[in-house]
């Protein structure tokens, strides 16, 4: 890890843009979540960032406008080989005053369980491996979208295409999971020109494109051009039409222009066979892109890309308090949220990305937080013993603790 909080103030006072109040709002707060050993909650938060809980709560109440903060770092920091990802999270909440609180699909349970649902929307980055956190927002309730008179799918493309400008800046194309390879999602994204990668069920109903027929061929029939060929029979393909693209004896990659039936139209796909050690058949996972030109191994690499997703909801969770929100407000709520997953994002930015590639290792947010309140702990001694905390942190010795979690090591 590279930067210093010093640093992580200036260039967020950069990306922050001119408007002072919310340049130093979150000046104050993304130090604050990197710093927090306890909940991230309004308490904590004056406690340790020496502010009072009513400028907390207020702060918190404001338009922060973080998606346009967030664009500009990934547009900054970001190799420029991007592109939109999409996922829904659930969150776990208690309470009956709660906005949008309901019963949503938890993944980690397989379950259906009472809480929140974030629409997340992140840009993945192919050149750095990673993704960036760009937006999200609250679900409404099963009863509160039918008082709307929609769907939940109807609402995920709502979401979408409230993005559109978004998704068109960061490449024109969408990533998403196999939830979302159905027709009532994928029609409406194709008719606001943005192209999608997805995921078809094991069991979907998959069809040869239809041979070209030659002009002037005496065999070809009167009407209308057929729409599909033979259907796709798994234990007898046809090598031709389907072929292999990669075999590494541990999975076997297939690709070709097929139509598939739930979607009712014609898309590429690639089938890829994971292999067990025998050799033999562990899982096939269908992936899809709506744009048929596109290469195999581009689309491959962009669906395993999209999984960054879950390592932000994952850090946000264990380490800045994404979970932890203790407010009943919905613009509270939300911003608790997209300042707990940016601040994931501007911990990258700042500390793991200046490294050059070959000495950057996973990225560590573990390693961040041990820095931050080691660093918290030694400006708090240095002014109850009367020191100039200034001279105690560029102390060689204390510069090795600020990134120690065993301190019974620096000691010996």
């Amino acid at each position: 890890m590279t930067g210093t909080r010093e640093s992580l103030g200036a260039m967020i006072g950069e990306l922050a843009g001119t408007a002072a109040v919310r340049r130093r709002i979150l000046q104050t707060i993304f130090p604050l979540l990197l710093t927090l050993p306890q909940r991230n909650n309004f308490k904590q938060l004056a406690r340790w960032g020496n502010r009072n809980e009513g400028t907390l709560h207020n702060w918190y109440r404001k338009e922060l406008h973080l998606d346009l903060f967030n664009r500009s770092l990934i547009d900054k920091y970001s190799t420029g080989d991007c592109f939109v990802i999409f996922d829904p999270s659930y969150l776990p909440k208690s309470g009956k005053r709660t906005p949008c609180l309901g019963p949503f699909w938890s993944g980690q349970a397989g379950a259906v369980k009472r809480g929140l649902e974030l629409g997340a929307f992140a840009v993945g980055d192919l050149g750095h491996h990673t993704a960036f956190h760009l937006s999200a927002s609250l679900t409404p309730t099963a009863k509160e979208l039918a008082k709307q008179g929609k769907t939940l799918m109807g609402h995920y493309v709502d979401l979408v295409r409230q993005q559109g400008g978004q998704i068109q800046h960061f490449g024109n194309l969408l990533v998403c999971d196999g939830y979302f390879g159905v027709q009532t999602f994928v029609e409406p994204i194709l008719q606001m020109d943005i192209c999608l990668i997805s995921c078809l069920r094991s069991n979907a109903a998959l069809y040869y494109a239809p041979i070209p027929q030659l002009k002037g061929d005496s065999s070809k029939k009167r009407g209308r051009p057929r729409k599909k060929g033979g259907k796709i029979d798994w234990n007898n393909l046809d090598e031709q039409r389907l072929p292999i693209v990669l075999s590494d004896g541990e999975k076997i990659v297939r690709s070709g222009l097929v139509y598939v039936k739930c979607l009712k139209r014609q898309v590429r796909l690639v089938a890829v066979d994971y292999l067990r050690e025998a050799g033999y058949l562990f899982t096939r996972k269908l992936y899809f892109c709506t744009n048929t030109e596109k290469e195999t191994l581009w689309i491959l690499e962009r669906y395993q890309c999209r999984f960054q997703i879950e390592f932000l909801f994952r850090d946000a969770k264990q380490f800045t308090g994404l979970t932890q929100c203790q407010s009943t407000n919905q613009t509270k709520i939300e911003n608790h949220v997209n300042l707990a997953l940016s601040a994931v994002s501007v911990a990258k930015a700042a500390h793991w990305l200046p490294l050059p590639k070959e000495q950057r290792g996973p990225f560590s947010m573990a390693e961040l937080k041990n820095y931050y309140y080691n660093l918290a702990l030694v400006e708090r001694f240095s002014v109850a013993l009367g020191l100039n905390p200034t001279e105690t942190k560029n102390n060689p010795k204390i510069k090795e603790l600020l990134f120690s979690n065993s301190y019974a090591d620096i000691a010996a």
